[in-house]
This record gives structure tokens, sequence and C-alpha cells, in this order.
């Protein structure tokens, strides 16, 4: 196959596959201070959400007092939920005390948290093919 051929095909089906894609960006608020981390998953399903291994994508971030940032590209359309928390003893976990409580600043886009952790329902949004910008707000 001709070589010129080859790449005109390719980049055709590159431009295909981002067609209707759009950029993802998540601000996370509230970041206490500047130690650690803040971890956030990105997920697209009820099945998947919370469970960082089935993430749809995620994102470690040094973390920043205030507000903290990241884009993702040509994300397909369809409903997601975003979960972040401040790690900020950099272990990779949210830790939490002896009954259960979070000790670290966590939270659910479109607000779903009050207590606990939040249904993929309460936090989900959509994104179509435009840019869309969501953010979280952390507290415990």
């Amino acid at each position: 196959m001709n070589p010129k051929i080859l790449v005109a095909v390719l980049l055709n089906g590159l431009t295909l596959t981002a067609a209707g894609a759009a950029d993802l960006v998540v601000t996370v608020k509230g970041v206490p201070d500047d130690r650690g981390y803040v971890v956030c998953g990105i997920f697209n399903s009820e099945k998947s959400f919370l469970n960082r291994s089935e993430a749809f994508a995620s994102f470690r971030i040094k973390a920043s007092k205030g507000d903290v940032g990241y884009s993702l590209r040509n994300v397909p359309p369809g409903k997601y939920a975003v979960g972040a928390f401040h790690d900020a003893n950099n272990n990779g976990m949210l830790d939490a005390d002896h009954s259960g409580q979070p000790t670290e600043v966590y939270g659910f886009s479109t607000g779903g948290h009050t207590s606990g952790p939040a249904a993929f329902a309460d936090a989900a949004f959509e994104v179509g093919d435009q840019t869309k910008t969501i953010s979280v707000e952390l507290g415990y």
C-alpha cells in the first residue's frame, strides 16, 4: 500500500474517533493545604463508580491550597461522575478514623456529597460534543 494513502487513512480514522468528543475540565476546590496530592477519578458507569481500577480516567496532581484543575481531551459523549480526595499524606488512600469517618477531605461532581459517598446518579453529569466544565468541592 502506498505510504501516503496509509497515512491519510490513519489520520481519517483518528478524526472519526474524535468526532463528537469533547474536552472535560475538572476543578477541585477547597484543597486545605499543599501537602500530598489531589486524587481524582472520572467514572462512566454506576458499576465502576468509586472503583479506581475501573475509572474511565484518573489523575493525581500536586496539592495546592485552594483550587487545582485538570483537562481531559476527547471524552466521548455520555454520562460521567467524578470523585476526588486530598491525599495529604500521599499514601494513595482516603484515610478514615476508627469509626470509618474520613480524615481527609473528599467530594463529588454536581455537589453529590452530604455525608458518605455519593451515588453515581447523584454525582452524574452529561458530556456532549462541547467542552464541559465541572467542579468538585472538597469537604468532610
